[in-house]
């Protein structure tokens, strides 16, 4: 093998990868309707926003890491 061949690392594999799957993580932790998905950059990794409509009517944005899985409310 060459020097090349070895100094590349393998890509990192995406937790989450679609999304619906964003979608599906977000309706895991925060009740309500999911309003529109959009891919986006969270913590410089790629992610998605997730635009909510809660049960009471106000509406909220979830960010999504689809590098670590992890879920916050924005």
């Amino acid at each position: 093998m060459g020097a090349a061949a070895q100094s590349k690392k393998p890509a990192k594999r995406l937790k989450v990868t679609s999304s619906q799957q964003a979608a599906q993580l977000v309706k895991r932790q925060y009740p309500g309707k999911v309003l529109k998905v959009q891919s986006s950059r969270v913590n410089g990794n790629p992610g998605y926003r997730v635009k909510l409509l809660s049960s009471s009517g106000a509406v909220f944005y979830v960010s999504v890491d689809a590098k670590t899985g992890s879920v916050r409310r924005n």
